[in-house]
């Protein structure tokens, strides 16, 4: 009983937030000029002041665990080189290949993951998520860049999409805390405060953008691939991690933040990304869909079941 209310503890915080965002949106209670307009505040300042912040306070010569952040990122790329395999064989439309690829690996970790993980997590806990957090969304965004152009029908913009990732808000944040933290430089008090401040709000407003972004008819036209590209994302993917962890001894917060990071839903600009690369945006809006919805059980019974262990 312990262990399931721990459990509930951790998870029903983030989806009752993204509820209320969700109820919010489809009520109209709040204009719907607001959802874009802080959506570009939590991704351009927010978040990363947020990572900037925690990156920046802890010491990652002592705390960076280049063995865990390895082995985990290789649990990454096996499931990358699984699913390359796997989708052209059940699937022949590049496009669509592209996008199931795609939305297989591209993990929330940063908006969904992140709170969750705070949830749970001693502090040393929470300094290793964000090591691996700090080098994931560089992984994520190069991996997606090339999936999306090998796949593609038709050749997109690389070169901008590729400015893009350099100019990725998230990965500044995560780079330049580091640099911080590594060189020592010292942050005056009224400058971290302000800084913490603003990014406390990523996390409350960015699980509302989540909830407020969900919606059931898009997940219905692509119902067979969206559930095939969620079992992939949000079951096989943090599974073959977590048993792959633990086998090598791992046990706790390491099993923990390896199943939110691989088991987190596909992220939101997984879309616009889509997009870009002239991949199926559609198809992938759908699977960020059914992946956002349908995490909040799989994520509950992979705590439950780690907490057991």
């Amino acid at each position: 009983m312990q262990n399931l209310i721990f459990s509930a503890n951790a998870v029903l915080p983030v989806f009752l937030v993204m509820l209320i965002g969700w109820i919010l949106k489809n009520t109209k209670a709040i204009p719907d000029g607001f959802w874009d307009g802080v959506s570009k505040y939590v991704f351009i300042v927010a978040t990363p002041l947020l990572l900037f912040e925690d990156t920046s306070s802890v010491d990652f010569k002592k705390s960076f665990d280049v063995k865990y952040i390895s082995i985990v990122l290789a649990c990454f790329f096996l499931s990358v080189a699984i699913f390359w395999i796997f989708y052209p064989m059940i699937q022949k439309d590049k496009k669509k290949i592209g996008a199931l690829i795609h939305c297989s690996f591209r993990s929330n970790f940063a908006i969904l993951g992140l709170p969750l993980l705070k949830n749970m997590l001693s502090p040393e806990g929470i300094v290793k998520a964000e090591a691996l957090l700090a080098v994931g969304i560089i992984v994520f965004n190069g991996v997606a860049v090339f999936c999306l152009a090998y796949w593609s029908e038709s050749k997109g913009d690389y070169k901008k999409v590729f400015m893009n990732i350099v100019k990725n808000p998230l990965i500044i944040g995560c780079v330049i805390g580091l640099l911080f933290s590594a060189l020592k430089v010292p942050t005056p008090v009224f400058l971290d405060r302000t800084v913490s401040y603003i990014g406390n709000t990523a996390l409350g407003l960015g699980l509302l953008l989540l909830g407020g972004a969900f919606d059931i008819k898009k997940f219905c036209s692509y119902f067979k691939e969206s559930i095939l590209a969620t079992f992939a994302k949000i079951v096989f993917s943090p599974l073959l991690a977590v048993v792959i962890l633990y086998v090598l001894g791992y046990r706790g917060d390491e099993l923990l933040i390896a199943l939110v990071y691989m088991g987190s839903s596909t992220a939101v600009n997984s879309y616009v990304m889509a997009k870009e690369m002239k991949s199926d945006a559609d198809l992938t809006s759908g699977i960020v869909v059914c992946t956002t919805g349908l995490s909040v059980i799989t994520l509950f019974l992979g705590i439950f079941i780690i907490k057991m262990l």
